[in-house]
């Protein structure tokens, strides 16, 4: 008796996912780990190094019932892996990008996570020769397969990393994500 051919997995269209994140105004780090630890402003100042100020944390928790996700409920597909993901920033109207004003350049390095069902996975990251005033770039970390991820109830995108400088105000980006899916191979007959 003869083998079946196996196809190759074919590759499914991507997924992309878009989402608003803000990086809050700095001087509210020490207001927040004050209320967090019932501690006084004195003894936080003599704890923390003045450089927290250049560090940032942004995240969101999302559903896994996104539309732009519904391709992935498809019992045929086996892996997804991001193929690409950059950080956008969109000028405010009548604003000028100027000393004070928070644009991604203000941004010294990052990394991107996404986390569900208990387990966190890095998978993306960037550094000063990605940034730019609107755009960055950001470099894929090894290619996990984040379908279980993306197929949770909830999962949560977090980019964290250091600044240039302190911010004087909120920055509100765009993070984009494009995934690659690739379903099951077919056998022919």
């Amino acid at each position: 008796m003869k083998p079946l051919p196996v196809v190759p997995p074919a590759t499914a269209p991507p997924v992309i996912l878009g989402v608003g994140l803000t990086i809050a105004h700095n001087e509210g780090l020490r207001r927040s780990l004050r209320t967090a630890f019932g501690l006084s402003t004195r003894a936080i100042n003599l704890r923390i190094d003045p450089g927290m100020d250049l560090i940032f944390l942004c995240e969101t928790t999302l559903p896994g019932t996104l539309p732009c996700l519904a391709s992935l409920t498809h019992p045929g597909v086996t892996t997804v892996t991001l193929r690409e993901a950059c950080l956008t920033w969109s000028q405010p109207p009548g604003q000028a990008i100027g000393r004070g004003t928070p644009t991604l350049g203000a941004l010294e390095s990052g990394s991107c996570f996404l986390t569900a069902n208990g387990r966190k996975v890095p998978i993306a990251t960037f550094s000063p020769e990605n940034i730019h005033s609107s755009r960055i770039e950001m470099e894929l970390q090894g290619q996990p397969n984040l379908l279980e991820f993306l197929r949770a109830e909830w999962f949560t995108l977090e980019i964290s990393g250091t600044n240039r400088r302190r911010l004087t105000r909120p920055l509100a980006f765009q993070t984009s994500l494009q995934f690659e899916v690739r379903l099951a191979p077919a056998i022919t007959a």
